[in-house]
C-alpha cells in the first residue's frame, strides 16, 4: 500500500475511525469540566479537629482503564479503532483476592493490621505482664519435696574424738521461704510501670508513622491515576493533531517538521503515561505491605480521583494547632508520664524507705526420719528462721545512685523537649503547606480555564484554516493544558497530605495508646 493510501486510511474520512473517536469521547468526561472552579474548604479560625467532611471533587477526569502492556512500537502511531472485546468473566477466586480500599479503610487498617504496629502492641502486652508479676513479688516461695541423706565412716564428736558411725536420715514435707524488701518492691513496681509507659509511647509513635505512610501512599496512588488520565487525554488530543498535521503535509511538504514535532510529543506522553502506571502499581504494592494484607491481594481503589480533604480546620496562625499538638500529640502524654515516674523514683530513693531492712523468713515442716544403720525412726519436724539484713555497701554508693537518677531525668526531659520541638516543626510546616496549596489550587483552577480556552481557540484556528495557524500552536496549547492540570493535581495531593499530617500530629487520629 502506498503512503497516500495509508494516510487516507487513517484520515478523518474513515467511518470506523470516526466511530472510535466518538466512543472514546463518550467514555471520557467532558474536558471542559476541568475549567469549573473548585470550591475549597475555607480556612477557619477554630482548631478543634473533627471528622472527615464532604469535600469538593477535583475538576479532573476520572482515570479510564489503562492497558498495562502497550507496545513501544505503537507509541508513535495514532490508535486505530478496534472491535470492543467480549465481556470478561470474573472468576470467584479473583473476587476473593480483591480488597476494596478507600481513605477511611486505609486509615483504619493502618492502625489495626500493620506489622510494625502489631509488633509494638505485642511488646506492650509483654510489659503489662511484667507489671503484673512485679505487683506479686511479695508472695513467698512455697516448695514441696522429699530428701534423703546417708553417712558412713568417720566423724568427729564435740570432744574432738574420731568416731566411726553409720546412720541416715530422710525428710518429706513442705518448705516456705519469704523475702520482704519494701524498697525493692516499690522500685520494681515503678520500673515495670515505666516500661509500660515507654511501650505505650512506642505504640503511639508507630501508629502515627504508619498512619502517615499509608495515607500518603494512598494519596500518591490516587494522584498517579489522575495524572495518567491527564496524559491519556493528552495522547488523544495529540493523535487528533497528528492526523491534522499529516493532512497539511499532503498540501505543503514543508510542514513535515510539524508532523515530527507532534509525533515526538506523542511518544513523550506515552512514556510519561507508562511511568505513571508504574508508579501506581508500586503504590498499590506498598499499600498491601503497609496494611498487612495478603501479598496476593489485588487492591481495588473505590475513590477514582482526589478530593480536597478537611480533616482539621486551619486558621491564620499555627499557634493554636501547635498548642494542641504539644498537649495530645503522639507520644506526648506517655513521655510526661515517664518523667513523673522518674521523679517519683528519685523521691523514693531519698526517703526513709531507703533504710528499711530486708526481712527473710524460712519455715519448713514435714515427716523426719533418722536412726543408726539402716533403721529410720520417724517423727514430725518443724523449723523456722527469721532474718533482718541491711546492705551497708549502699552507704558508699549513695552519691553515684543519686547522680544516676538525675541523669535519667535529664535524658527524659531532653527527649520530651525534642518531641515537642519536632511536633511544633511538623505542625508549622503542615499549616503553611495547607495555606499555600489552598492558594495554589485557586490559581491552578484559573490556569486550567485559560489553558482550555487557548486550546479550543488554537484547535479552531487550525480546523478553520485561519491565516497564521499551525500545528505547533495547538501543540503548545496542549502542553500548557497538561501542565495546568498536573499543577492542580499536585497541589491538591500536597494539600491533602498536609491535612493528614495535621490530623495525626494534633492527636485527632487517635494514635495514642489507650490506658489499660
Amino acid at each position: 500500500m502506498t503512503r497516500s493510501g495509508q494516510d487516507s486510511r487513517r484520515g478523518g474520512t474513515n467511518p470506523r475511525w470516526l466511530s472510535a473517536l466518538f466512543a472514546i469521547a463518550v467514555l471520557l468526561p467532558n474536558p471542559m469540566a476541568a475549567a469549573q472552579p473548585l470550591e475549597l474548604p475555607p480556612l477557619r479560625q477554630t482548631v478543634e479537629p473533627e471528622a472527615v467532611t464532604e469535600a469538593s471533587q477535583v475538576p479532573l477526569p476520572p482515570p479510564p482503564t489503562i492497558g498495562a502492556g502497550e507496545a513501544a512500537a505503537e507509541a508513535a502511531q495514532p490508535r486505530e479503532a478496534e472491535p470492543l472485546p467480549p465481556p470478561v468473566k470474573v472468576q470467584s477466586k479473583d473476587l476473593d483476592k480483591q480488597v476494596p480500599l478507600s481513605l477511611d479503610a486505609v486509615l483504619g487498617l493502618a492502625m489495626d493490621q500493620n506489622g510494625m504496629v502489631r509488633l509494638a502492641r505485642e511488646k506492650l502486652a509483654e510489659a503489662y505482664v511484667e507489671q503484673e508479676l512485679a505487683a506479686k513479688r511479695w508472695l513467698p516461695e512455697l516448695w514441696l519435696g522429699v530428701g534423703w541423706w546417708r553417712h558412713d565412716g568417720g566423724i568427729q564428736d564435740f570432744f574432738g574424738n574420731l568416731l566411726e558411725t553409720h546412720y541416715g536420715s530422710s525428710v518429706a514435707g513442705m518448705e516456705l521461704r519469704g523475702k520482704l524488701d519494701m524498697r525493692d518492691a516499690v522500685f520494681t513496681r515503678l520500673e515495670a510501670l515505666r516500661k509500660v509507659r515507654q511501650q505505650q509511647g512506642e505504640v503511639s509513635r508507630f501508629n502515627a508513622e504508619q498512619l502517615l505512610d499509608a495515607a500518603s501512599t494512598y494519596l500518591d496512588l490516587l494522584a498517579a491515576q489522575g495524572a495518567a488520565a491527564i496524559t491519556i487525554d493528552a495522547e488523544l488530543k495529540l493523535q487528533k493533531l497528528q492526523v491534522q498535521a499529516k493532512s497539511l503535509e499532503k498540501i505543503d511538504p514543508g510542514t513535515r517538521v510539524e508532523v515530527a514535532r507532534v509525533e515526538s510529543e506523542l511518544g513523550a506522553q506515552k512514556i510519561l503515561t507508562r511511568r505513571l502506571q508504574e508508579g501506581a502499581k508500586a503504590a498499590k504494592a506498598r499499600i498491601i505491605y503497609l496494611l498487612g494484607l495478603d501479598p496476593a491481594s489485588e487492591v481495588v481503589v473505590l475513590e477514582k480521583f482526589l478530593v480536597a480533604l478537611q480533616l482539621v480546620e486551619v486558621g491564620e496562625s499555627a499557634a493554636p494547632l501547635v498548642e494542641l499538638a504539644q498537649q495530645q500529640g503522639p507520644g506526648v502524654r506517655e513521655t510526661e508520664a515517664i518523667l513523673g515516674l522518674l521523679e517519683e523514683m528519685r523521691a523514693k530513693g531519698e526517703s526513709p524507705l531507703h533504710w528499711l531492712p530486708r526481712i527473710e523468713v524460712t519455715m519448713g515442716e514435714g515427716a523426719f526420719g533418722a536412726g543408726p544403720g539402716g533403721r529410720l525412726d520417724w517423727a514430725n519436724r518443724w523449723d523456722v528462721g527469721v532474718q533482718a539484713r541491711w546492705n551497708v555497701t549502699e552507704l558508699l554508693t549513695g552519691r553515684e545512685r543519686k547522680r544516676l537518677a538525675a541523669l535519667r531525668i535529664q535524658q527524659a526531659q531532653l527527649n520530651y523537649q525534642d518531641l515537642r520541638g519536632k511536633l511544633t516543626l511538623a505542625i508549622q510546616e503542615a499549616h503553611e503547606a495547607v495555606r499555600s496549596n489552598h492558594e495554589q489550587l485557586k490559581e491552578a483552577a484559573r490556569q486550567i480555564q485559560h489553558a482550555e480556552e487557548a486550546y479550543s481557540l488554537s484547535d479552531l484556528r487550525l480546523r478553520e484554516n485561519i491565516k497564521g495557524r499551525s500545528p505547533s500552536e495547538v501543540l503548545l496549547a496542549i502542553r500548557a493544558l497538561v501542565g495546568a492540570r498536573l499543577s492542580y493535581l499536585h497541589a491538591l495531593r500536597d494539600y491533602d497530605k498536609a491535612q493528614v499530617r495535621l490530623f495525626v500530629f494534633t492527636g485527632a487520629a487517635g494514635t495514642a495508646c489507650p490506658p489499660r
